[in-house]
Parts: structure tokens; C-alpha cells; sequence
């Protein structure tokens, strides 16, 4: 896919390095000539660019591209008059970055339907993450049930999934187990690593597994602390 990325601070640089890692043709945007030097090797192509200009941002493939992510952070007037010369030239989709609730506001008045707040939202998720010990992301279905990646009960190492016997002892269900080369510091982030859907149940699990499960929230914490 092909994606512009308008702002390339610290979270719109992010996303437009990870979508280029994931293989996807980005064009990352930025008034700044030194963030463009910072990250002209990691995104397929950078522009400086001041995009509050109409006649500027008008240079810019905006129909051929699958989205157009407007991730500017610093300057809210600035994020604000290029999401509307964006509007305005009906480009196919388009994701604005709110920096408050005000802000986030402004943008759902001017018609942008698709908004992140990723401030708030990494609050949410390490709000959600605290209560539940071993927890590396929590996914809230409701505020009953969630999926969430879990590290094994440092009680279960060694043990396999048969003996822990998940469904009947804890009411959960196993998604997928994760399996990590190690337990190094690299490790516990990456990617790199074999995904079981069907594992083998009766395999020692490991202190550098992790298990995604799904289920009631109390009774995940309850596996947790067990």
C-alpha cells in the first residue's frame, strides 16, 4: 500500500519508519529539513514541505496514495488548515492526529471521520495493562472480557498447557502461544518469533513464552496472580 505521513515528530516519524519496514511505499512530509536529513534512510521517500500552503501540498500524489496521515503535533493551527486544504481537494482517506479533546473536535466538525489521539490511547492501554500482572497489551472487548498477551505465571514454568488446563481451571480460552528465542531485554519486543495457533499442549512451557488468552478479565488476573 502507499501512504503520506504530514509530520514527521517523534510519532508521525515512527509510523512512517515501521509502515516502510512493513513493506509499504511511504512518502513522509515534514517542514523541518533537519527531521527529513534525520529519516531520509529509513522512509522511502521524504519532502520538505510546508503543507499549510495550498499551492504546496497540491504537489503531492494525493490520488494515488491509499491514505494520507496527518500526524503534526507541534502546531495545531498547522494540523488543522492542512487537514481542511486536504478536505477540500476530496482525498480518498484521510487520518488526523488530535492533540486534546478540543482539537479532536475541531476535526470530527470539519468532517474527518478517521481520528487518533495516540497520547491518550497508549494512557488507555497502560491504564488497562497495570491491574493485570505479566501483562504486555490488553485488548478490551467490553468492560467485562479481553484478549491480552500475558507472560507464563512464573508458578507454571516448566509446566505444560495440559497440567495449567486453562478452560476448566480459569475459564479462559488459549489463543495462540508465543514463542521467543530468549528472555533478553531485545527479545521481550520483537517481533521475531514463532506464533502456534494449534501448540503443543503437552510442551514445558518457558520463561520467555508468552500466552495470548481471552476471557474475563477477573479471571485473567486471577491466572496472572496465581
Amino acid at each position: 500500500m502507499k501512504f503520506i505521513v504530514i509530520g514527521l515528530g517523534y510519532f508521525g516519524g515512527s509510523l512512517a519508519t515501521t509502515l516502510t519496514k512493513l513493506g509499504h511505499e511511504v512518502l513522509g512530509v515534514d517542514k523541518k529539513i533537519e527531521r527529513i536529513q534525520e529519516l531520509k534512510e529509513d522512509i522511502t521517500l521524504v519532502m520538505e514541505m510546508d503543507t499549510t500552503s495550498s499551492n504546496a501540498i497540491q504537489t503531492l500524489p494525493l490520488t494515488d496514495v491509499d491514505a494520507v496521515i496527518v500526524a503534526i503535533g507541534e502546531d495545531i493551527g498547522a494540523s488543522v488548515l492542512t487537514l481542511a486544504l486536504l478536505k477540500n481537494m476530496a482525498v480518498r482517506r484521510i487520518i488526523g492526529r488530535a492533540m486534546s479533546p478540543i482539537h479532536k473536535e475541531i476535526l470530527h466538525q470539519m468532517g474527518i471521520e478517521e481520528i487518533v489521539q495516540p497520547e491518550e490511547e497508549t494512557a488507555l492501554l497502560l491504564a488497562s495493562m497495570l491491574p493485570i500482572e505479566k501483562a504486555h497489551w490488553v485488548m478490551e472487548l467490553n468492560h467485562e472480557f479481553a484478549i491480552v498477551q500475558i507472560s507464563v505465571p512464573e508458578k507454571y514454568i516448566g509446566h505444560s498447557l495440559a497440567t495449567i488446563n486453562l478452560e476448566n481451571r480459569f475459564n479462559l480460552k488459549l489463543v495462540a502461544v508465543q514463542i521467543h528465542p530468549s528472555k533478553s531485554f531485545l527479545a521481550l519486543f520483537s517481533s521475531d518469533c514463532k506464533v502456534e495457533l494449534e501448540p503443543d499442549y503437552e510442551r514445558p512451557l518457558r520463561d520467555s513464552d508468552k500466552l495470548v488468552v481471552a476471557g474475563k478479565l477477573l479471571d485473567i488476573k486471577r491466572f496472572a496472580q496465581s
